[in-house]
């Protein structure tokens, strides 16, 4: 019987749970699941929403359908009075090369077991995430659109 190393595993793993959560992260999937919601909306902002994009002005709803939830809420207030930041983040990854102590069993000629430590230097993969946007509300309208440029 074949032995799947536990990486292939892991790698196998997040790349089917990737694939599901893809489903339930673009427009299409949020105007499937809110129908009655996306067709409130007025033709134009349909359009808009349908591309992932949207424009200063729209309510949360149309910025929900568009974005999805938002990772984190900020509220804001100043002189002006108050606001709220719905925040966007992605998942990126960078490897780093670190030691890892490991131990190894030799037999000498007599048969005797003598022990080896040492290190092995292996590439692990670290995931950060990263701010990629974030939407201004005041009133309940977008009044501020922030993008991470590429």
């Amino acid at each position: 019987m074949m032995t799947i190393p536990s990486s292939v595993c892991r790698l196998l793993f997040a790349v089917a749970v990737g694939v599901l959560l893809a489903g339930c992260a673009t427009p299409g999937y949020r105007i499937r699941k809110n129908p009655e919601l996306f067709a409130s909306f007025p033709p134009e902002v349909q359009e808009t929403v349908r591309k992932g994009s949207i424009k200063l002005g729209y309510t949360g709803d149309m910025v929900f359908i568009a974005l999805g939830e938002p990772s984190r809420i900020f509220q804001r207030e100043t002189e002006h009075g108050k606001a709220e930041i719905w925040s966007y983040t992605d998942i990126g990854y960078r490897y780093e090369h670190q030691p890892v102590p490991q131990a190894y069993g030799l037999r000498d000629r007599g048969g005797r077991l003598h022990v080896v430590r040492g290190m092995e230097w292996v590439d692990v993969q670290a995931p950060y995430e990263f701010e990629i946007g974030r939407v201004e509300f005041a009133e309940g309208k977008v009044t501020a659109i922030e993008r991470l440029q590429p």
